[in-house]
């Protein structure tokens, strides 16, 4: 077994307390002998085959250790906050060199925890893109403008840290998901993280080679980086009473998000949530179709239990049915297998029985199932106990009139469940129609709680601009180009409503974790 250990002002912290995480693979093969292997580690025993079940121990701290590591992370912003921008600028890119250095370990702790070879390769190819030398370098010099000046008067904006950043990741994708909190760095703070207590050890793995490395060839203070693993309960609520924490960046699920965005609020400190998502992926009538399903099809990476996925379909008439042709080929070439199989895209769903219920939900408000509707085993057999869900998509008309209260559609979807939403209308008259066509789409983007994420597959320049004009309830807007793909200066992360709460917008850490500051400058000449 590997053993990972904790990190707090710049040293490897052994708590002697220890949980176990087993190969993803082994759980779903044989989930009875993995528990009693873990069963038997827990309380002191070692089977003989451990190393076949068991990738590695972890340790786990208290919050005695949480306090150590805010004390250390404080002491470290007064001296880190002092940094020459450039040489913060310089963190960033050596944390960009070690993306590309680590990417093979990473991408094998990935699959070991579950995650299939595609959707790995995805989030790490991601965060190469977010932290790109380019997107640093604007970044570096938005956090210091000189706006002009007048006689012997010159006018800057500033961007000044916070001071000590608190990352809780979600339990989904947390090790590279998480990756975007570094930016905090850039702005001049330091960083306490805290990977999720039952899937730490990619987590932990990512921060400290990649980030840890990062500052300490840099020269940074120790205590820029700290890493804890323990109760979210205990080490939150010091985090919210303790002075020495300033903003705390929570991902998560948006209910819980939300309470406790209140809570960092009435604790006089900056919340900066990061929660769940439920996109819309808009396809108009003249649009490339074969290209707009390819990026449909992403809806079922990690059988659409990442945020950021397209989670609602809504199709102009006049190609509906041409649309739904392909995309029904194409589910038909998705291939089953455990995590460790290059060519898998799903992985077990972890809430089925909420699975079941949307899919029922859905049937039951006039839904016509396309294809799926199944519980199965990793093989892609028809189990009734399996723990996959076979992809599935529910075509639905825009005149149902239930429509924006049906489950798959209204909440986060977090199941491979799709709904395709055929928008049609009676007008006669091509224009007409388009423009009533349009305006409901609309009204179904305008009625999404959720906001993180739109794009839409459209040639028409005047619809083009359309579409740019009116949608406005998401942190971005992608139009012709893959839903879940990344852009060179655009931020990965980052929404409205549900997804970002009343502060939320297209994430840019680095603007959300300090504050701006007008100076004025007189140069007195006597």
């Amino acid at each position: 077994m590997k053993q990972f250990f904790l990190f707090v002002n710049g040293k490897d912290v052994d708590t002697e307390k220890y949980e176990y995480f087993p190969y993803a693979d082994k759980a779903i093969l044989d989930f009875k002998k993995t528990y009693q292997v873990l069963t038997k580690l827990k309380k002191g025993e070692l089977p003989e085959d451990v190393d076949e079940y068991v990738y590695a121990k972890y340790c786990v701290g208290n919050n005695e250790l949480n306090k150590k590591a805010i004390e250390a992370a404080y002491k470290a912003s007064k001296i880190y906050k002092k940094f020459n921008v450039l040489k913060r600028k310089k963190i960033l890119y050596t944390i960009n060199d070690k993306l590309i250095k680590y990417k093979s370990i990473v991408l094998k702790m990935l699959s070991i925890e579950g995650h299939p070879k595609k959707l790995a390769e995805w989030e790490y190819n991601s965060m190469q893109k977010v932290f790109c030398k380019q997107s640093i370098d604007l970044y570096k010099d938005e956090l210091w403008t000189e706006l002009g000046h007048e006689k012997n008067e010159r006018i800057y904006l500033a961007r000044k840290p916070d001071g000590v950043v608190v990352v809780i990741p979600p339990k989904n994708a947390s090790a590279l998901n998480s990756l975007i909190g570094a930016y905090a760095l850039l702005s001049g703070n330091t960083i306490i993280v805290k990977p999720p207590l039952k899937i730490p050890v990619a987590t932990i793995f990512v921060w400290k080679h990649i980030v840890g490395e990062a500052l300490k060839e840099n020269g940074a203070p120790d205590g820029c980086l700290n890493i804890v693993v323990g109760n979210s309960k205990t080490m939150l609520d010091e985090w919210l009473k303790n002075p020495k924490v300033n903003d705390i960046f929570f991902s998560g699920a948006s209910k819980q998000g939300l309470e406790i965005g209140n809570k960092i609020c009435a604790s006089n400190k900056k919340p900066i949530l990061e929660l769940s998502g439920n996109d819309n992926f808009f396809v108009w009538d003249d649009c490339n179709l074969d290209k707009a399903a390819d990026a449909a099809m992403d809806c079922f990476l990690g059988s659409t239990q990442i945020c950021m996925v397209p989670k609602t379909l809504i199709v102009h008439e006049d190609i509906c049915d041409r649309f739904v042709s392909i995309l029904l080929e194409k589910v038909k070439k998705i291939q089953y297998g455990l995590p460790s199989n290059d060519k898998t895209i799903l992985t077990p769903v972890v809430k089925m029985a909420e699975c079941v219920k949307s899919f029922e939900d859905a049937k039951k408000n006039k839904g016509i199932v396309l294809c799926g509707g199944n519980r199965v085993d990793y093989n892609g057999n028809i189990n009734k106990d399996g723990t996959y869900f076979q992809p599935t998509f529910v075509l639905f008309n825009d005149n149902n009139p239930n429509l924006l209260n049906i489950k798959c559609i209204c909440e986060e979807n977090f199941f491979p469940v799709i709904p395709i939403i055929k928008v049609s209308s009676n007008k006669d008259n091509k224009k007409d129609k388009d423009k009533d066509i349009f305006n409901k789409m609309i009204n179904i983007a305008d009625c999404n709680e959720y906001g993180l994420r739109a794009s839409v597959w459209v040639k028409s320049a005047f619809y083009t601009r359309q579409f740019i004009r009116s949608i406005d309830k998401s942190g971005l807007l992608r139009i012709n180009s893959r839903h879940i793909g990344m852009s060179m200066f655009l931020s990965s992360h980052g929404g409205v409503g549900k997804t970002g709460g009343p502060y939320g917008e297209m994430n840019f850490i680095w603007l959300k974790t300090s504050h701006m500051q007008g100076i004025s400058l007189t140069r007195d000449r006597d």
